[in-house]
């Protein structure tokens, strides 16, 4: 799997990338293949892959299933081209 898409994180995404061990990688596969997307405050999208879809690129040979639980609950927050955040989804958003 070689997804390379430049993007351009905010030192803030950097730096909480890091503290919470989110691969960039994961970043750009969340950002290519995710199926769900929320309204964040100020014009920004949440996005993340639901776990029908990520069971759904296993079965494709898209993904592996250890890298699923890489991707597993992440979600990325962005506005325009720039990645403002990235976090572990703990809690079920709501409609």
């Amino acid at each position: 799997m070689s997804v390379i898409i430049e993007n351009n994180f905010s030192n803030h995404a950097i730096k909480r990338s890091q503290q919470r061990g989110i691969r960039p990688w994961v970043v750009n596969f969340i950002l290519e293949y995710s199926d769900k997307y929320k309204h964040a405050n100020e014009s920004c999208i949440s996005q993340f892959i639901s776990k029908r879809k990520v069971k759904k690129l296993i079965q494709e040979n898209v993904l592996s299933p250890a890298k699923a639980a890489l991707i597993d609950g992440v979600v990325v927050i962005a506005k325009d081209d720039t990645i403002v955040t990235v976090f572990h989804k703990k809690i079920r958003f709501r409609k």
